[in-house]
């Protein structure tokens, strides 16, 4: 059996045309027998570096396999590996960097935190690999084994040191206490944001951070992994068999394009509703004893009911079912705080909309100002009822998406620009009052 493991070894040592089912298959089946020869592939590259032979691909394939291994004694040799200069780590792993390097890392995580804390603050590091260790970290916070204290006293540091010269760093933070729903931390992330530390290309602005937030909890990292899985997809490999091509006509082409653009110009259809059916609103009620005579909400004059239920589908949801462990929106703001995030939510959020089907720019601004200005209207009323004297006071306690200067500076232009002088001067009159 030894001679049939140094044969798939042997096999896998250079890059090969087709992925290697056969060497995988033997290798996978006598783990004790081929871990010394996965060591020492991973110790051959961490000391060679960037002297290693072209095409030499077997440390890039004994990461993937010590990490289906579980392989708890290979981790500070793998660790060494990712600590190579960021051009020689992707000569050797390539785009396991960020496809599956934080999946091996937590396969194979031996308890040494202070080794993952030196590697995410060293800078000569790969910023991805780094990126990759932060999500092992932010997998070990979900499992238990990290003590929120001491993971959020780690995080605030690698921000209040700010050396970081790029915002990829900055970024990957953000996805990491968002999928930890670290709550507290989102001063520091609304900081970060106003720093211009991070790279909203990558994570979008505050509000979508928000978004993630409250989101539902997702694994950063998976356990078990199959090795072979991972990697017989790759693009490197060519398939067994090539698979002939439909060619796409360009009726077939046609005919997508329409169904794209009819999904998104769907137009809600109007039911009618009996008196005597059950009421739309879901009180269980017959209609007519209950929203048949109700006076409509000045949001249904802006647009239909069922049409800020399609735009707010990425609003975090309510904890209609709560899951155990999750924090939501309504755990921190009140339902009026709320309804008036939903507001700005409907004005300010990107609609994303087909290139050919952009909406006109004007149709945009009245949606955003009556929008606005309904979120205002209920802002006066809850400011003056709480005797709340600055907005700064208001953004620590009840702002959500959107800080009180961004949303009413948006408003006093659309206002402007509608000739409406009267009610701009309130806004900047309201806006000298509580500080702005």
């Amino acid at each position: 059996m030894r001679e049939k493991i140094q044969k798939a070894i042997e096999d896998i040592t250079y890059r090969t045309e087709k992925f290697p089912e056969e060497p995988f298959r033997i290798i996978s089946e006598n783990r004790e027998l081929a871990i010394p020869y996965l060591n020492a592939a991973i110790e051959k590259a961490a000391v060679e570096g960037d002297e290693l032979d072209d095409g030499y691909q077997l440390a890039f394939y004994a990461l993937h396999l010590l990490g289906q291994f579980q392989e708890r004694e290979s981790f500070s040799k793998i660790m060494e590996l990712v600590s190579l200069p960021s051009e020689t780590l992707d000569d050797i792993i390539g785009d396991a960097v960020t496809s599956s390097l934080s999946d091996i890392l937590y396969n194979t995580y031996n308890g040494d935190l202070v080794l993952l804390q030196k590697a995410v603050t060293d800078q000569e590091i790969n910023e991805y690999a780094r990126g990759s260790i932060l999500k092992v970290m932010g997998q070990l916070y979900l499992d238990g084994e990290l003590e929120k204290e001491k993971f959020q006293g780690f995080i605030r540091q690698i921000i209040d040191d700010g050396d970081e010269i790029n915002g990829y760093i900055y970024g990957e933070l953000i996805y990491v206490i968002c999928d930890c729903q670290l709550v507290e931390m989102l001063p520091e992330i609304r900081r970060l944001f106003d720093d211009d530390r991070v790279d909203t290309f990558m994570i979008g602005g505050y509000a979508e951070s928000i978004d993630m937030m409250f989101s539902p909890r997702r694994k950063m990292c998976s356990t078990p992994i199959d090795a072979a899985d991972m990697l017989r997809g790759w693009a490197m490999f060519t398939e067994e068999e090539e698979k002939p091509q439909r060619k796409t006509s360009d009726k077939d082409f046609a005919k997508a394009i329409r169904a794209m653009r009819a999904e998104y110009a769907r137009q809600e259809k109007k039911m009618k509703i009996g008196r005597n059916d059950p009421c739309p609103c879901g009180s269980g009620k017959k209609y007519k004893k209950c929203c048949l005579n109700k006076p409509k909400q000045p949001e249904d004059f802006i647009e239909s009911s069922r049409e800020r239920e399609k735009w707010l589908k990425r609003y975090p949801p309510a904890a209609k079912e709560r899951e155990e462990g999750r924090i939501y929106l309504e755990d921190l703001f009140d339902p009026e705080s709320i309804e008036i995030d939903q507001l700005l939510y409907l004005a300010l959020n990107t609609r994303p909309h087909f290139i050919w089907q952009r909406e006109d720019k004007d149709m945009v601004h009245n949606r955003q100002r009556a929008y606005l200005s309904e979120a205002f209207s209920k802002f006066v009323q809850k400011i003056e009822r709480e005797n709340i004297l600055t907005f700064q006071e208001y953004d620590e306690k009840y702002s959500i998406h959107y800080q009180c200067e961004e949303w009413l500076s948006d408003l006093q232009m659309l206002l402007d620009e509608t000739g409406d002088e009267e009610s701009a001067a309130q806004i900047s009159e309201y806006c000298e009052k509580m500080g702005i």
